[in-house]
């Protein structure tokens, strides 16, 4: 998966952004870069797939949720923003919001890439 990972100037939070066409194995790279940095454990992140294409079938996204769920670190991120432009990878990255669910961190879904991006460094 194109994808690049960086601290947003003057905030703690991680921006992720990502092109090219998408599958679940590309998700699980990208959430493994992420949870290598040991700093960024515990800071939210911002998921950019303004200029991807997500190629994800809806019984893989539970699959997708229940990984993430069972191999993130012990200090999750507090919130969890993606970024679409198109609308069906809007309701792709909708499901997932609902299978994500877990106390420790919020996950939202945005065409907005300034609103997500605020919203991500809200104190949870």
């Amino acid at each position: 998966m194109p994808f690049s990972l960086r601290m947003d100037p003057g905030s703690a939070v991680v921006i992720g952004t990502c092109s090219g066409i998408l599958n679940v194995t590309d998700a699980r790279k990208g959430a493994a870069a992420y949870w290598a940095t040991p700093e960024w454990n515990g800071r939210p992140v911002v998921w950019d797939f303004r200029s991807a294409q997500l190629d994800v079938h809806p019984p893989e996204i539970d699959a997708l949720a229940r990984f993430i769920l069972e191999s993130q670190p012990p200090t999750p991120p507090p919130r969890v923003a993606f970024v679409t432009g198109r609308d069906v990878d809007f309701g792709l990255a909708r499901m997932f919001e609902v299978h994500r669910e877990h106390p420790a961190t919020l996950v939202r879904v945005f065409r907005d890439y300034d609103e997500a991006l605020s919203w991500a460094k809200e104190r949870a």
